[in-house]
C-alpha cells in the first residue's frame, strides 16, 4: 500500500511538471512569439505599476486576447481570491501591446488583480522586516499570481477561423529559471520589498507564446511534490527489494 501511494504522488507530480510544458509533456511546441514584463516602466505607463509586452512578429494579428490571473499563494492577501479575467486590446501583426495594470476605478483597489499599483492596494498591514523599502508606509503580504494569455492568432495556415494560441507563467515559474519580481512583489508575496524597483526597464522574456489551448502551470510547491514524490519512490522499492532478500 505505502509503495502504491508513493507511486500515486510521484504520477501526479509527473502530471504537474508536464502542464508546465518542460520535458515531461513531449512532443514539439509551435512557437508563436513571446511576453516580456516590467515594473514602473514609465516609458509605457503609469508609476509604480506591473506591465506586460506582448510581442507579435508573425504577420498575423492576435484577436480576442484575454488575460486571466489566478492567485497561487495561500496565506497572502491575494491568496483567497478566485481567478480573474479581463479582455485586452488585438495585437497587430509584427507589433507589441504594452499591457499597463489599470483598474478601471480611477485608482488603486483592493482584491483587484488588475489594479494599478497592485502591489501597495492595501496599504499597510505588517511592519515584517522582508518590507526592506518602506516597512513603515505600505508594507503588506499581498501575494503573487499566476498569469495565462489567450489569443486567436489569425495565420491562414491554420484555417479562415485562425487558432487559439497561449501561455502560462508566474514571477516563479517562467523563461527566465528563476524568480522575476515584475510585479513589485518579492518571492513570499510582501510589497515594498528590493523587488520594489524603480528601474523601468524590461527583465527579458517572461514566457513563450504556443499555438494551443493553456496547459497551466505547476506552482512553486509542485516541484517540491515531485522531487518528493521521486524520492519517496525510490525509498519503497529499495525497501521492498531488502525485504525480498531476507525472505529468500
Amino acid at each position: 500500500m505505502k509503495l502504491n501511494l508513493l507511486s500515486s504522488t510521484a504520477v501526479l507530480a509527473v502530471a504537474l511538471a508536464a502542464q508546465s510544458g518542460s520535458a515531461f509533456a513531449g512532443g514539439p511546441k509551435v512557437l508563436v512569439s513571446t511576453i516580456d514584463g516590467s515594473y514602473d516602466n514609465t516609458a509605457v505607463g503609469p508609476y509604480d505599476t506591473p506591465s506586460l509586452s506582448i510581442s507579435n512578429t508573425t504577420g498575423f494579428s492576435f484577436t480576442n486576447v484575454t488575460l486571466t490571473l489566478t492567485p497561487y499563494q495561500p496565506g497572502t492577501l491575494t491568496g483567497g481570491l478566485a481567478p480573474q479575467s479581463r479582455s485586452i486590446s488585438d495585437v497587430a501583426p509584427t507589433s507589441v501591446l504594452n499591457y499597463v495594470w489599470l483598474d478601471g476605478y480611477g485608482g488603486t483597489v483592493a482584491n483587484d488583480l488588475f489594479s494599478y499599483d497592485y502591489d501597495d492596494e492595501y496599504g499597510q498591514t505588517t511592519t515584517n522586516p522582508a518590507c526592506a523599502a518602506q516597512p513603515y508606509a505600505l508594507c503588506s503580504l499581498v501575494g503573487n499570481f499566476i498569469v495565462t494569455f489567450t489569443a486567436t492568432w489569425n495565420n491562414p495556415a491554420y484555417g479562415p477561423g485562425g487558432t487559439e494560441v497561449s501561455s502560462v507563467f508566474s514571477p516563479a515559474v517562467n523563461a527566465t529559471g528563476g524568480f522575476v519580481g515584475w510585479e513589485g512583489l518579492d518571492p513570499n508575496g510582501y510589497s515594498e520589498s528590493t523587488y520594489d524597483a524603480h528601474i523601468g526597464t524590461p527583465h527579458g522574456i517572461l514566457a513563450n507564446i504556443y499555438v494551443g489551448a493553456p496547459t497551466g502551470i505547476p506552482e512553486p510547491a509542485a516541484w517540491a511534490l515531485m522531487l518528493a514524490g521521486f524520492g519517496g519512490l525510490g525509498v519503497a522499492i529499495r525497501s521492498r527489494r531488502k525485504a525480498g532478500l531476507a525472505a529468500a
